[in-house]
């Protein structure tokens, strides 16, 4: 039979739709998958905790009931835990479940284990990052939003050392192969599971469906929600759950303190039936409760917490402002250069085309130093990768607030870090006159800038090179997507060697080309490229003056 199937709009949710589509079509159906338009973009940070009250779900419902779709497809977590029955809808098949594991994607491959001290992990949930601090308490967590491939870019020097996200959106977006360790941690209840909803009154549309009902994944997911529900929990708490087969179905569920301080796990057998699953999990949360679980799950306790670091697994892009917003292409890690053109309603999408390298034969002179100056967030991954200790003895001065607050992570005064975006010029005033030595960590090819601008203030300034920036092999799908299907409406290049990253990697298209600074704007001149716009300074002057040509450009 013909069969339309709805979906949210996402690569994540029209790719587990497929599956569903698949399974139809090996059946003998026709299957057509509808995109479902929702009312507002996905949110990253979901303060008003959109997929929790129930409002994904009720954007495809309501597909249902206008007749637009036959039947539509949900992340089972998308469903508003303890609700009633829709009495003019049906959930017509709970498909055989997707891997529910935690993935664990680092650099290098490492494990959870042998990531280095106080490495920087990207996390999506408070139940993650909970679990996670009983394993690894010094690790420092990042709140991560974006697609997939956004957050997977992410995971390189000088940004994360790993990211977490789950097994089976990794398996659905063909990047498993990417995993370094599946973790050993209780996933959210209902992770991986899918529900095929249709209408009641279609009784063929239910029997076709019901042709890929998995009864064991629909019972072990009712035991899981029916127990966060009991608890009086949500999705946002640092809860886990898990029914799986050991001869007979058990049900095991852990707690835990957002510090990892304090932690409930318990584990019960249960019979294969919808009822008993309903019962077990009442019966665990009865459990959990006697215990005092709500000593560190209620309100009151998570009252600190904030739940803007939730995302669901298939969120857009961090800077989902609508479709109407000019559009930029970013080649440089997140920081405070991007946040600066979102607040003033650009688009952006930071995608690096260089990666950082290890230069060999280094030599550490921080401890004849009177100050240390950080540049750039890649050299304090290379003075970590070095193995060497940044001295607490030292005055620390940071070339930006993300680089400042990087430094902090790492439990380090910074004495001296101009406000915003990284400015050489910024940073030297701040220096008094005065005299004594600044060794600069660095990149090989760092201009004198900083250098000529501390000499001149009476400083004895010492480079210390410590890494390399080179091209990547390859760039990313979605990146180059975009690059010649004119998503963007301008490239912004920050520096001389991104420049010439984005000569090699990006063909040319007529995309508007800006420059941060003159440097930079001289290599692409030189290139033939004609540059629409250069900052004449590096702060949020310099953003004003280019979001404007942008906004000019789409005129």
């Amino acid at each position: 039979m013909k069969l339309r199937l709805g979906t949210r709009g996402t690569d994540l949710a029209k790719a587990r739709t497929n599956q569903v589509a698949e399974g139809l079509r090996a059946l003998g159906h026709d299957v057509e998958v509808v995109p479902v338009t929702t009312a507002e973009p996905d949110a990253n940070h979901m303060d008003d905790g959109l997929s929790f009250r129930g409002q994904f779900a009720a954007e495809l419902r309501q597909a249902l009931r206008d007749g637009s779709v036959d039947a539509v497809v949900h992340s089972t977590k998308d469903i508003p835990i303890g609700e009633q029955r829709q009495p003019d809808l049906v959930i017509a098949a709970v498909p055989l479940r997707d891997d529910w594991r935690d993935a664990l994607v680092s650099r290098n491959r490492l494990r959870l284990r042998a990531l280095p001290r106080q490495a920087r992990v990207g996390v999506t949930s408070l139940r993650r990052i909970a679990q996670i601090r009983r394993i690894r308490p010094d690790l420092t967590f990042v709140d991560v939003g974006g697609t997939m491939a956004e957050r997977l870019a992410r995971v390189q020097p000088g940004d994360l050392d790993a990211v977490v996200l789950s097994a089976s959106a990794l398996q659905r977006t063909g990047m498993i192969d990417q995993v370094a360790e599946f973790l050993d941690i209780l996933p959210a209840p209902g992770q991986g599971a899918k529900s095929i909803e249709c209408r009641a009154a279609d009784r063929d549309v239910m029997e076709a469906l019901a042709a890929l009902e998995d009864l064991e994944t629909r019972i072990c997911v009712a035991a899981e929600r029916d127990f966060l529900f009991r608890l009086g929990a949500d999705y946002r708490m640092p809860v886990g759950a898990l029914v799986s087969r050991r001869s007979i179905l058990n049900l095991k569920a852990a707690a835990t303190s957002v510090d990892g301080s304090r932690y409930i796990q318990l584990e019960i057998g249960m019979p294969t039936s919808l009822l008993h699953a309903k019962r077990a999990g009442e019966r665990m949360a009865q459990a959990f409760l006697e215990r005092g679980v709500m000593e560190f799950l209620s309100p009151e306790a998570l009252a600190d917490v904030r739940f803007s670091a939730q995302h669901d697994e298939e969120t857009g892009t961090l800077d989902e402002l609508g479709p109407d917003a000019p559009h930029i292409l970013l080649p440089r890690q997140e920081g405070r250069l991007s946040s600066s053109f979102r607040e003033r309603g650009i688009s952006i999408d930071t995608a690096p085309l260089q990666i950082a390298t290890i230069l060999d034969g280094a030599t550490n002179l921080m401890d004849d130093a009177d100050w240390v100056l950080f540049p750039s967030a890649h050299t304090i991954w290379a003075v970590r990768e070095f193995g060497w200790e940044i001295p607490k003895d030292k005055k620390i001065a940071a070339m930006g607030s993300t680089t400042r607050e990087l430094l902090e992570e790492l439990g380090l005064e910074v004495h001296l870090s101009p406000e915003g975006t990284a400015s050489s010029k910024r940073l030297i005033d701040l220096f008094p006159e005065g005299s004594g030595r600044v060794v600069i960590p660095c990149a090989d090819d760092l201009s004198t800038r900083l250098q000529d601008g501390l000499s001149a203030k009476g400083y004895d300034v010492q480079r210390m090179p410590v890494y390399h920036m080179v091209d990547l092999e390859e760039v990313a799908g979605w990146v180059l997507d975009g690059w010649e299907n004119a998503r963007y409406d301008a490239i912004l290049l920050t520096s001389p060697s991104v420049a010439r990253s984005a000569l090699n990697l990006l063909p040319r298209n007529g995309t508007m080309v800006l420059a941060w600074d003159e440097d930079t704007a001289k290599v692409l001149r030189e290139a033939g490229v004609d540059v629409a716009a250069v900052a004449s300074t590096k702060d949020d002057s310099g953003v004003d003056q280019l979001a404007a040509a942008v906004r000019e450009r789409r005129k």
